[in-house]
């Protein structure tokens, strides 16, 4: 398999373009968001731990304009390793709103919340359900009706690289293009949550907060350092390099279905989090014996269904632990530009995932590049995609990729990305 196709016309222009084509009007706004890649700790969140992620080139586009009736009509041109493949899909506001209402929590006969169905929507429920959670928090018009929406997406399905995440970025920033604050930081927060939050309602692969968020405050030249303890983001410097790059690497059907496993494990360490009345695990002291001994007590009290084993939950606490204090060391590094540092963090957070918290996945491909002469190599979502982030020393990086293409994987360069924006037909 080739390396990943790139297009030399800019993906909002050809958004653009495309949309003219479909409707035969100019798009009232257009966006781009671009592809997002993790070093490290995208399952702490949760818990209060430290993600660090950075921009990769690939981006999406989103062109819209307004629609008389209440339809989201979406037409997506998405680009693969075969070429362009075009995708539809609609969906009224008033499914949405039904979705909705069947989505919201239940409290049951212990007190404790009920785990509501699991989303099933497609393409066009998910960027509705943008719409429906920006209105309801307020930052878009009740009087905002149906949509035609127009997608061009350079990012690979299936590599690990925040495809849904770009999309709904961009759809967001398109709807809100009229506000003058966009470039706001407190805005872009609260863009980034209400994104996280309609992902959450309305898509059927747990999201990542870290994504939306690096998309939206990230920087070209840095890696953001987002502290989930107290909210903040900073900034690292970028390990790319003129020694070293970084690459995707991917198969073709590279998506797994463990969606319920980690879903599993947020829900425990919320429920704790609910338990202690604090907002993250990281402001709990002890909070690994504590939970612990909370949740022993729970068995004994109301039994051990719909609730881990203590030993479970004992392993998850400790990578939890350990993988936020390998993301504070990984930050540290880079800061102080100490490269080689982050390979064994990387090595260590790869056995993390693989061994104590249980999501299995991508090992013989991480083997594989390390065979292949990367540095380093760690799932690019485990859990999710069998799909690898490697970092390649420069001199070797044609020798790396023509090898990994030879065997029938895809490879993406990764590059460095640009924050989500305007790219604007309406200014």
């Amino acid at each position: 398999m080739p390396m990943w196709p790139v297009n030399d016309v800019p993906v909002a222009e050809r958004a653009t373009t495309a949309h003219q084509e479909r409707t035969g009007r100019a798009p009232s706004h257009v966006a781009h968001a671009p592809a997002t890649w993790l070093l490290i700790g995208e399952h702490v969140d949760h818990s209060g731990g430290v993600v660090l992620a950075a921009l990769a080139e690939p981006e999406v586009a989103v062109a819209l304009s307004p629609r008389a009736d209440d339809l989201v009509s979406v037409t997506m041109h998405d680009t693969t390793a075969h070429g362009v493949e075009k995708l539809t899909d609609e969906v009224s506001m008033g499914v949405i709103a039904d979705l909705a209402a069947a989505r919201q929590p239940v409290i049951d006969e212990r007190g404790r919340p009920e785990t509501p169905p699991a989303p099933e929507g497609g393409l066009a429920v998910q960027l509705a359900g943008i719409v429906w959670t920006l209105i309801n928090r307020q930052l878009l018009s009740r009087d905002t009706g149906g949509l035609d929406v127009t997608i061009v997406n350079d990012i690979p399905d299936g590599a690990g690289l925040g495809d849904e995440a770009a999309r709904g970025v961009a759809f967001a920033l398109a709807l809100l293009g009229d506000g003058d604050d966009l470039d706001d930081a407190p805005v872009r927060a609260r863009i980034a949550e209400v994104c996280h939050q309609a992902a959450e309602m309305f898509s059927p692969v747990p999201p990542l907060r870290a994504r939306y968020t690096a998309a939206l405050r990230g920087q070209y030249d840095s890696v953001s350092v987002i502290d989930y303890a107290d909210g903040s983001v900073t900034q690292a410097p970028h390990p790319q390099s003129g020694d070293l790059e970084f690459y995707a690497i991917t198969v073709e059907q590279a998506r797994v279905d463990r969606s319920a496993e980690i879903l599993r494990r947020r829900r425990f360490v919320e429920e704790a989090c609910r338990a202690f009345g604090t907002e993250s695990l990281r402001l709990l002291p002890d909070a690994s014996q504590r939970v612990i001994e909370w949740l022993t007590a729970v068995h004994k009290v109301h039994g051990e269904e719909n609730t881990p084993e203590i030993g479970d939950a004992a392993a998850w606490l400790a990578f939890e632990e350990r993988e936020t204090e390998r993301g504070l060391r990984m930050a540290r590094a880079l800061r102080a530009r100490r490269i080689d540092d982050i390979w064994h963090l990387i090595a260590q957070s790869q056995s993390g995932l693989t061994g104590p918290y249980g999501l299995l996945g991508s090992e013989a491909m991480v083997q594989l590049c390390i065979v292949r002469g990367a540095l380093g190599a760690r799932a690019a979502s485990a859990g999710n995609v069998e799909a690898v982030i490697a970092g390649v020393e420069t001199r070797r990086a044609p020798n790396f990729t023509q090898d990994l293409a030879d065997d029938g994987l895809a490879v993406i360069r990764l590059g460095r990305g640009r924050v989500a924006g305007l790219a604007d037909a309406g200014r």
